[in-house]
């Protein structure tokens, strides 16, 4: 067991040593239907909440519609705020919802490390020594783990109300900070805008790191 404790802590050491990071993962689920029988061109289109709990005037809300906006703009569309000559409104939602709670008992070793500087018997040098001291004893620790689904969902109607596609994108995790994984979601809703999945398919994500 100390060998085991002795690699693991070696092991963090070198990564915080060498500035090394592990990238976050998020297994993503998508699900985009489209309606049958109409031609989806780029058109004019405007943003709007998909439900009143949104307030198009809310920062969060327009931190997130500029990034759909860069999206929309690549497949060809242009942003317009002219009532009439919008031809399809893109309404936006996001958010999450507890889904789970779960609570893990499990028990540890009471373990003393001790780090110092000295000469083992014979050795012509000093040098340091760890060693790791085990008392014999267990602690019992409770955590318990709240998951969250965190959605982002896309619905395109023309200026008849008409549906034309919707994208539904989730994840279920731990994390609530929304500002970090609602562009994810974003962007893995991006090759399905105006698609059909026969069924929710599955991906997997990795969070961008930022260039230093």
């Amino acid at each position: 067991m100390n060998r085991i404790l002795l690699m693991l802590l070696t092991f963090l050491a070198l990564i915080f040593s060498t500035g090394c990071s592990i990238s976050p993962k998020y297994q993503v689920s998508i699900d985009a239907v489209t309606a049958p029988n109409i031609s989806l061109n780029p058109s004019t289109y405007d943003i709007k909440p998909l439900n009143n709990r949104l307030n198009s005037g809310d920062l969060l809300f327009q931190h997130h519609t500029t990034q759909l906006a860069q999206i929309l703009h690549q497949k060809g569309y242009l942003r317009s705020s002219q009532g009439e000559s919008v031809k399809q409104h893109i309404y936006f939602d996001y958010g999450l919802d507890q889904v789970d709670q779960q609570t893990e008992t499990y028990r540890e070793p009471d373990i003393s490390f001790h780090v110092g500087w000295g000469g083992y018997p014979y050795a012509r040098y000093y040098q340091p020594f760890f060693y790791p001291y085990y008392g014999g004893g267990y602690t019992t620790y409770r955590k318990t783990r709240n998951y969250y689904n965190r959605y982002v969902t896309l619905l395109a109607k023309d200026q008849f109300n008409k549906e034309l596609w919707r994208v539904d994108v989730s994840s279920v995790g731990e994390s609530k900070n929304l500002k970090k994984i609602i562009p994810l979601l974003i962007d893995a809703a991006k090759p399905y805008l105006g698609t059909n999945t026969s069924e929710p398919i599955q991906i997997v994500i990795k969070e961008k790191t930022k260039n230093k």
